[in-house]
């Protein structure tokens, strides 16, 4: 699919799913203390299951844990791509410095490529007509974004095209227009957080901040954003200096201990891990008033340069 032609379909659908995807998968709304919450079930993985077995039947089955978080990794950090000759291609991109975690995705998923882009990038790369079944089955029905169902449709058309074609036919796929929301009970939002999201602190002479944030993409999005503020109690949503960039932002040493419990639950696999082991050590420290201390302030500041530097992917 030519690149211009996607992105105007992209354009002309978003408000039209934004709108609509709410009354077309059941979801329905309830208000509980002056906060809108949006009922949705949970991820299915069960077609998934289905055909990886059937292709692959020696590989060891993912865990139900590793692909929620998969599906969080990949609407942070993923493409669905479809070339000009109407190939299709999987691609999870990151800094060479994170190359661990695309040998996870590898080992785990038992297929794809990890490969070289330049000396700062790295890809997990999968192209084959089975393996890119596979990895629909994954997304198909278990979307969050609905950016992301946008150009998951536009991918499975493209597959639905493609496995016509060549010496390998198979059968095609039925598309599953189910937007998921995020929860606490499942590892989701830790991918989504290893792609997108960043611990952050700061210390002057006589200041302090401490926040955690994720940034997306696409005002059809602020329904994500803004559920994070439900389900951990505290933050807001606002536009992000760059446009069309919404931000999803918890201020503060109070606020901020209301994401422990979930990310001490569910791990992060990428640099962000190291930052987050970090982030809660300055906590610590701030709430043990280390800060009034001089010396002891030097060693947060210490800290708080590794958190910054393990998020810059």
């Amino acid at each position: 699919m030519n690149l211009n032609r996607e992105t105007n379909l992209i354009s002309r659908t978003m408000n039209l799913v934004t709108n609509n995807y709410m009354l077309k998968n059941k979801c329905y709304y309830s208000t509980t203390n002056n906060n809108t919450n949006l009922k949705k079930p949970d991820f299915n993985f069960f077609c998934f299951y289905e055909k990886y077995k059937t292709y692959l039947p020696n590989n060891l089955l993912p865990s139900n844990n590793f692909l929620c978080w998969f599906v969080g990794f990949t609407e942070g950090e993923g493409s669905f791509i479809i070339n000009n000759r109407g190939d299709l291609c999987f691609v999870i991109t990151q800094s060479t410095s994170d190359i661990k975690v695309l040998y996870f995705i590898q080992e785990t998923l038992g297929f794809g490529k990890v490969i070289s882009q330049s000396v700062k990038t790295s890809r997990y790369v999968t192209q084959s007509k089975k393996e890119i079944d596979i990895i629909i089955s994954i997304f198909n029905g278990n979307t969050v974004l609905p950016t992301r169902q946008i150009k998951l449709n536009i991918f499975i058309k493209g597959f639905n095209d493609w496995v016509t074609k060549g010496k390998i036919q198979l059968e095609p796929v039925t598309t599953k227009n189910s937007i998921i929301l995020p929860s606490l009970n499942n590892s989701w939002l830790a991918g989504f957080t290893d792609g997108e999201g960043c611990f952050t602190s700061s210390i002057g002479d006589k200041n302090y901040t401490f926040n955690f944030n994720i940034a997306q993409k696409g005002e059809a999005n602020i329904m994500i954003l803004e559920q994070f503020c439900s389900l951990f109690k505290a933050g807001k949503v606002s536009k992000h200096s760059v446009a069309n960039v919404y931000e999803y932002r918890v201020n503060g040493i109070k606020n901020c201990s209301n994401v422990f419990p979930y990310f001490n639950k569910y791990n992060l696999f990428t640099k962000k891990s190291l930052s987050y082991i970090l982030w809660k050590e300055i906590h610590g420290d701030f709430v043990n008033k280390y800060h009034l201390n001089k010396l002891k302030r030097l060693e947060m500041m210490e800290k708080v340069r590794m958190i910054n530097k393990s998020n810059i992917m």
